[in-house]
């Protein structure tokens, strides 16, 4: 089975990790993997994951059918030239993506994310299986506008074979709850037999995601600043990447409110169990999380979560346990009801949320549910939707 995915890897975010997990056990069922991804920047551990696996992959001029509104008079200014080089972009990626097509014959195209939609309508113009994999909500979360509209996307996905979303939160977001073709399967995020849970946890509350403001750090230095007065003893740990400007701005806040020297800006981890392992708490304050990546591979590490009650996170607590909160005085509250939990109601919320995190979110189940999808596809008998 040759499957043909098309995805945006600059970065080396929960997505690109996520489906670096779900490739390595898909090649392992047989899946012939054929990569297309933009040209230009690609992060660097990615090339290297396709250099190692020998992984055959297309670099081709990648457009995002959505984009950021413009709010200054300066980016009003630059907006029609954007908007013509999108166009064009379009055309040419259009272009590129049918010859490869065309040339590898593949069984199924598989589009990682929302935002491209080529691979959707070059594969119904060949008739081809399409599957759509939604791993963020685009407008709600990154504050992006979908073009040319919502709607217009909405009416793209009722047209592929299959449409997977991470959350349940987004199959409704784009009305697919009642869509037949449509299902939720989560990201694969450990195998079954990784999961670690160290009793004797260290002071130090855990941020590990992008550093952007759309993460709610400020929220998070600003509820640490208040409980670090009372807990001299208590650190705040802050890995990931980021602009220098916006890590900058949140050190002068850290500055401001008196915490600075209790902080640490550890940048992007490789692996996150030793940080995550020990961490008295994991925090997620992103105001809408698409899956929560971190949130999910807490539960692995056996730390407790305290997340902001939205979208993905709120969805991922719901099932394996946790504490929420909504703003930084309830995020205040739950820090002090964290640092004063009884060791042994701390070790039964982290073995609880361990045990359904092993069963919801591992590889195992995100690979065997993919692999059964894409057999359901190539098995009909015709062209009706997957049920």
């Amino acid at each position: 089975m040759t499957v043909i995915y098309i995805l945006n890897a600059t970065i080396m975010g929960g997505a690109t990790i996520s489906f670096m997990n779900m490739l390595d056990g898909l090649m392992q069922k047989g899946v012939t993997p054929v990569i297309v991804i933009p040209k230009g920047r690609i992060a660097p551990e990615f090339r290297m994951y396709l250099t190692k696996k020998e992984i055959q992959y297309f670099q081709v001029p990648i457009v995002m059918n959505a984009f950021h509104q413009p709010k200054t008079l300066i980016e009003y200014a630059k907006f029609p030239l954007s908007f013509i080089k999108m166009q064009l972009y379009s055309l040419l990626l259009k272009a590129e993506l049918k010859k490869i097509v065309t040339k590898l014959h593949p069984d199924i195209i598989h589009t990682n994310v929302g935002v491209i939609h080529a691979g959707a309508k070059i594969a119904d113009e060949l008739h081809i299986p399409h599957v759509f994999h939604l791993r963020e909500y685009q407008d709600i979360d990154f504050g992006w506008k979908i073009y040319p509209s919502k709607k217009s996307f909405e009416d793209l996905l009722q047209k592929s074979s299959a449409v997977i979303t991470i959350t349940d939160g987004i199959r409704s977001h784009f009305h697919l709850t009642n869509n037949p073709s449509a299902q939720t399967i989560y990201n694969g995020i450990f195998h079954e037999t990784e999961s670690v849970l160290i009793k004797e946890k260290s002071n130090y509350f855990l941020c590990m995601s992008r550093i952007i403001p759309e993460k709610g750090h400020h929220d998070v230095i600003t509820a640490f600043s208040r409980f670090y007065s009372q807990h001299p003893d208590y650190r705040l740990i802050i890995a990931g990447f980021g602009s220098k400007d916006y890590i900058k701005e949140l050190k002068v806040l850290a500055e401001r409110l008196r915490c600075k020297d209790a902080i640490d800006f550890i940048g992007f981890q490789k692996d996150v169990t030793p940080h995550m392992s020990k961490a008295k708490a994991l925090i997620v304050a992103s105001r809408n999380e698409g899956f929560g990546r971190m949130t999910a591979e807490a539960c692995f590490m056996g730390s407790i979560v305290i997340g902001r009650n939205t979208a993905g996170t709120k969805e991922i607590l719901e099932k394996t346990g946790g504490l929420t909160f909504m703003d930084t005085e309830s995020l205040l509250a739950r820090m002090e009801e964290v640092s004063q939990m009884p060791e042994d109601a701390y070790g039964k919320i982290v073995s609880t949320a361990q045990q359904k995190a092993t069963r919801l979110f591992s590889t195992e189940q995100n690979v065997n549910k993919i692999y059964s999808l894409y057999n359901q596809i190539l098995n009909r008998d015709d062209n009706q939707k997957i049920s």
